[in-house]
């Protein structure tokens, strides 16, 4: 029983590329199928970690606000917080947020490379880490490689990037805001 739930456990994200080409056709599989939480295994490791990092973020400043914002600055930055606090994780939160955009926009490309005559050529970077499928239209899909975490579509690294600075900055402006409302409530209870 332990066996199976951790083989189901794992099923999603536990396969690695171990090349640009598995990378690409991870992706390709992913946006064929319209499936988020399967783009979402295709990118590269450090954007998944991103989204992770955004919904635990989030879900810590969401809870700061229910328990220290009074209202109704509450239920405005309650709304605001709620999707990523409320996401079972960074992948369902890609999943739900990123992910119709994200495939829309890839779609036309993916779709562009069917069959043996649109099949990408890849070109190696000079380190040896990145990579880029280059598509019949002459479009170009980033890769990069993680180490043992395996290759993943790179192309979505900058905006994970930042938007998780911007949740970080988020999740201060929400710890000095509720330090300045206990310390508001204790001044107006003397």
């Amino acid at each position: 029983m332990l066996v199976t739930l951790l083989a189901a456990a794992g099923a999603g994200c536990g396969r690695k590329s171990k090349s640009p080409e598995q990378a690409y056709q991870r992706l390709a599989e992913a946006v064929n199928a319209g499936d988020g939480g399967a783009l979402y295994d295709s990118l590269h490791q450090p954007a998944r970690w991103a989204w992770m990092t955004v919904q635990k973020w989030h879900r810590e400043a969401y809870d700061i606000v229910l328990s220290n914002y009074p209202e109704p600055e509450r239920e405005r930055e309650k709304r605001r917080f709620e999707p990523a606090a409320t996401a079972t994780s960074g992948r369902e939160l890609f999943r739900t947020d990123a992910a119709p955009r994200a495939l829309e926009a890839l779609r036309p490309l993916i779709q562009s490379t069917a069959g043996a005559a649109g099949a990408p050529r890849f070109e190696m970077g000079a380190s040896g880490k990145e990579a880029a499928a280059v598509l019949p239209s002459g479009a170009r899909l980033p890769f990069a490689s993680a180490g043992r975490a395996g290759w993943g579509y790179a192309g979505l690294d900058a905006e994970a990037e930042d938007l998780k600075t911007r949740a970080y900055h988020d999740l201060e402006v929400v710890r000095a805001n509720a330090a300045d409302y206990e310390r508001a409530a204790a001044r107006s209870s003397k």
